[in-house]
């Protein structure tokens, strides 16, 4: 016991709590924790949950993110959607004003073959 709270800890990191040094000590003599789980201590089995709740977060986590990338992709993908539906408008009115533009030029020239 006296060697696992001796050991040195990151910086930054508290010291590891006595209750927890004293929890992996009897858990790893002790093959029944009946005692530990009575007594309050948190025994190995329990951290092991609360380490893939934490995995379970962190896949959670990773997922909102990911659905936060899509989401941009989409809002994106919306924008040049309608960017390209407005061209494809206003292409289609060019058109049309160039027929119409081509009609009148074609009114107001005289037609060389009528002529004798």
């Amino acid at each position: 016991m006296e060697n696992m709270r001796a050991e040195p800890v990151a910086d930054g990191q508290p010291p590891l709590p006595s209750a927890d040094v004293v929890s992996k000590v009897l858990s790893q003599n002790i093959s029944n924790t009946t005692f530990l789980k009575n007594v309050g201590i948190p025994t190995r089995s329990s951290k092991s949950q609360s380490a893939g709740e934490e995995v379970l977060r962190q896949e959670l986590t990773s997922e909102r993110q990911g659905l936060v990338v899509l989401y941009q992709q989409v809002e994106e993908l919306k924008k040049k959607t309608e960017a390209a539906e407005e061209y494809e408008g206003i292409k289609k009115q060019q058109d049309e004003s160039n027929v119409i533009l081509m009609n009148i030029l074609n009114l107001n020239t005289p037609d060389t073959s009528s002529q004798p």
